[in-house]
């Protein structure tokens, strides 16, 4: 869901795209059956390595018989676990993640449960000592979008109201998608039947209540809800990190300004790397 995060994350053990673990909105406890190094990246939460606290964002040594406990997320909604060398789970499509509604890849697909034992990658030596600030990243400001394939079905005045009406992130909300809940509904000038089309991470949808749905990282590969907007892939990082009843509030711009605004997170990123490979 946050793959800035989860990059800073594998970067900081100077690795890259190894399988984590994604905790969202609470942690869980972890003991290591030998000598590693791991990093917590994402949301901010309260973590203990044999009952001393660790930081987020920094390479922590574990031992064989360590034990890792990390508590609620207390800023944002998702946390990864990254370990050196990365969990050793079957790679699936390409992938080594979990698609719970369907059951497939990650462990046995599906959430990890007491007394799992998942196998990791050797470690390396030596490791980075100092700690990464990614407040940079994660500023506190309006969730930009790029104008949906249906945005012209829709009449100026709720063209407008959609873009600077607050909205409001529904507890229905996981990595399929977000329910989002605004003072008033939005509706189409004129219904229209529409074929179901493709649709993909950070598409906004308008269904018949109005109330608009985000999709996220597990949506569908298509819909025939009609399409308002786009989240741009720069920002789409941020939205992973919105908890339930958190506010939401939109920009839109223009597509230049959103590939320039991807080619500056990317560049930002490529240069972490860079450096933290060194």
């Amino acid at each position: 869901m946050d793959a800035v995060a989860f990059r800073i994350g594998n970067a900081l053990l100077k690795q890259q795209n190894k399988a984590a673990i994604e905790m969202t909105l609470l942690g869980g406890s972890y003991e290591f059956e030998k000598k590693t190094a791991i990093v917590l990246a994402g949301g901010k939460m309260h973590a203990t390595v044999n009952d001393n606290q660790v930081p987020m964002y920094k390479v922590i040594p574990i031992n064989r018989g360590d034990v890792l406990k990390c508590g609620a997320i207390r800023k944002g909604a998702r946390s990864y676990l990254c370990i050196a060398g990365g969990f050793s789970v079957d790679e699936i499509l390409g992938s080594r993640s979990t698609y719970l509604k369907a059951g497939l890849g990650g462990f046995h697909g599906r959430p990890l449960q007491a007394s799992d034992s998942i196998p990791y990658g050797k470690s390396t030596i030596p490791y980075h000592t100092y700690q990464i600030k990614v407040d940079p990243f994660y500023e506190r400001k309006p969730i930009r979008l790029l104008k949906g394939t249906e945005w012209h079905e829709f009449s100026p005045q709720m063209q407008q109201h959609f873009i600077e009406q607050h909205y409001t992130i529904s507890l229905e909300a996981d990595r399929m998608g977000y329910r989002l809940e605004g003072q008033s509904a939005i509706s189409l000038e004129k219904p229209f039947n529409l074929l179901s089309e493709a649709v993909t991470i950070g598409t906004i949808q308008l269904p018949p209540s109005g109330q608009p749905i985000l999709l996220m990282a597990d949506r569908q590969t298509a819909g025939g809800y009609p399409k308002i907007a786009q989240i741009i892939t720069a920002d789409l990082h941020r939205v992973a990190q919105l908890i339930p009843k958190q506010p939401l509030h939109f920009e839109l711009v223009t597509l230049e300004q959103a590939e320039r605004a991807y080619f500056q997170l990317e560049q930002q990123l490529r240069l972490l790397e860079t450096l933290l490979r060194n």
